[in-house]
């Protein structure tokens, strides 16, 4: 079984930080920053990098949990640097951890997620849309998308 140092080595290697080299990319096309009035370098792709470097408690970061794993930023990413599943294999740590406020389990697929910071924008945005809109934002960022791509395929 792995520690939490191992664990933490483990996901900075599989997401490629190392090889990061802070070109800005994946902050540029950050849909966060057109999401939240707040948006700054903390929560972004670069600042989730540069902190997982320097070697901050990321899984106890607040900001960790804005990200809408859209995969945008590693898209673009000239290195390959996966945005995504550093803050996926982060989540997962924090999660093990233990429970943060405001997790939830999605009913589709059973994975812990914590998307209070998404669902207060999106629910502000589809407050005069029907009851089976707001459905979707019990559901993971995965299921979300699989279910929109299934649905709009």
């Amino acid at each position: 079984m792995e520690n939490r140092e191992e664990r933490l080595r483990r996901i900075e290697k599989e997401s490629g930080i190392d090889r990061c080299v802070e070109c800005g990319r994946c902050t540029a096309v950050c849909p966060m920053a057109e999401m939240y009035l707040n948006f700054s370098i903390a929560m972004s792709p670069r600042g989730m990098i540069k902190k997982a470097l320097t070697g901050e408690r990321l899984a106890a970061d607040r900001n960790l949990w804005y990200c809408t794993e859209c995969n945008a930023g590693s898209d673009v990413c000239p290195q390959q640097v996966s945005c995504r599943d550093l803050v996926r294999g982060m989540r997962r740590l924090a999660l093990d951890e233990g429970k943060p406020e405001g997790m939830s389990l999605c009913p589709c697929c059973g994975e812990p997620f914590l998307a209070v910071p998404v669902e207060d924008f999106v629910l502000g945005r589809l407050r005069e849309e029907p009851p089976n809109v707001k459905e979707w934002l019990k559901l993971c960022p995965a299921c979300r998308r699989e279910g929109y791509l299934r649905k709009n395929a």
